[in-house]
């Protein structure tokens, strides 16, 4: 079989499977933003808290359904091939989405609506678990000699899906008044961005399967996780452990940093909107230059040792800096962010080149949802629970220090076999 691939279709493949990657990300991620509105329309208790806690709970079952999708999509991606897997991945996040849009509410169906909001969440946890793992295969196998911007460019889409999120629920707020965005504009939300992935869906008609997959489609196995876990068990804890490394920067920096500041340190909110914004920004854009510097030294783990070990030395003096004062936000923020950019943005390439061909989509969705399920889902939780235990308000950058660590240690250990 002829597995050349042509320039153009690597960059088909880099621009098609990032640009999915961050509209499913944005539809995940709108839910978030539009929380308040959603458990008032959909889970009502007469109680804007209980309201809040019912969206929240739902919210993080679709977080908790990403591994579950990992396994499903990867075992079919390992067996018959990556191209395919990301059109259905897109397809069920653009279903969901549209379908959440127009979903009528409690007032309208009752509980009938509750139960199948969440049903269409599940869909959206599983299709993500997917995506961005088989985004990572997909483009790495395709262009492996630049795997670490492939990545790094990636994951720069997928923050402009976190962005867009955010754009889109301001430019609702700033034109429609507290009434329209409940009574009809959180769904315009939803719906620009299944329309959007939707798009996405059909303009993957035009992928190409990766080379890598082309040669070893005949040898695929029957069960490509129990493969991986018996001869691959290594590189899964390693896995796990880089990208534990990711998911507490982001869940740390990105989803829990306002709630810390705002509630802990009691800092006024107009200290922290704007600083994560600009964090966002700062995170994201230097992205593909630390996955271009991997390339072009040859050396795929050198930015994460530069920018994972600069944070390891520089988190805890910066949280207590933060703690000396809002007008330190700012700083703070711009400084951890850069240093996060380089320590993960190219570190989704290492972790594609822990696993042989035949296991690498299992490989790497296994580890990537249960790092991000696990770790970066509980570790907010754990600091705040720390927090109130000790009075100790440092117990985010305790936690940081001990997941860069073990991430390091395993990224320097590993073997890489994909490259």
């Amino acid at each position: 079989m002829d597995t050349r691939i042509s320039g153009g279709e690597r960059r088909r493949a880099l621009m098609l499977s990032s640009l999915g990657g961050g509209l499913e990300f944005y539809d995940f991620v709108i839910y978030a933003v539009f929380a308040d509105v959603i458990g008032q329309t959909f889970f009502p208790s007469g109680n804007a808290v209980a309201n809040l806690l019912a969206a929240f709970t739902v919210f993080a079952i679709g977080y908790l359904a990403r591994p579950f999708g990992g396994i499903v999509f990867s075992h079919f991606g390992d067996r018959f091939g990556r191209k395919n897997m990301l059109r259905i991945s897109i397809a069920g996040m653009a279903g969901a989405t549209i379908l959440m849009g127009l979903m009528p509410g409690y007032a309208q169906i009752g509980i009938a609506a509750s139960i199948l909001f969440v049903l269409l969440r599940i869909v959206q946890g599983l299709s993500l678990g997917g995506e961005i793992p088989g985004a990572m295969v997909l483009i790495t196998e395709t262009m492996p000699e630049r795997r670490g911007l492939a990545c790094g460019v990636l994951f720069l889409m997928i923050n402009i899906g976190l962005l867009l999120a955010h754009v889109v629920q301001w430019a609702l707020v700033s034109t429609l008044d507290p009434a329209q965005i409940l009574s009809y504009g959180w769904r315009i939300g939803f719906l620009v961005g299944g329309a959007i992935a939707f798009l996405g869906f059909v303009m993957r008609a035009q992928l190409s399967e990766s080379p890598a997959f082309a040669e070893m489609e005949s040898d695929a196995h029957k069960v490509p996780l129990a493969m991986l876990l018996q001869n691959n068990m290594r590189g899964v804890i390693a896995g796990v452990f880089i990208t534990g490394m990711g998911a507490v920067i982001v869940s740390m920096f990105y989803l829990y940093f306002d709630t810390y500041v705002t509630t802990l340190l009691k800092y006024p909110h107009a200290s922290v909107a704007a600083a994560s914004i600009v964090g966002i920004i700062i995170f994201s854009l230097p992205m593909p230059l630390a996955g271009w510097l991997a390339d072009r030294t040859g050396r795929l783990r050198l930015p994460t040792f530069i920018g994972a070990g600069l944070l390891l030395v520089t988190c805890l003096p910066l949280y207590i800096w933060l703690g000396k004062g809002p007008g330190n936000v700012m700083a703070v923020m711009a400084i951890l962010s850069i240093l996060a950019a380089f320590a993960w943005g190219p570190t989704p390439a290492v972790l594609t080149a822990i696993f042989p061909t035949d296991v690498r989509f299992s490989g790497v969705a296994f580890t990537y949802n249960i790092g991000f399920a696990v770790i970066g889902g509980l570790t907010p939780l754990v600091s705040t629970a720390l927090i109130h235990w000790s009075g100790n308000m440092l117990w985010p950058a305790y936690i940081l220090l001990v997941f860069l660590a073990l991430g390091l240690v395993a990224t320097a250990v590993v073997k890489l076999k994909g490259r």
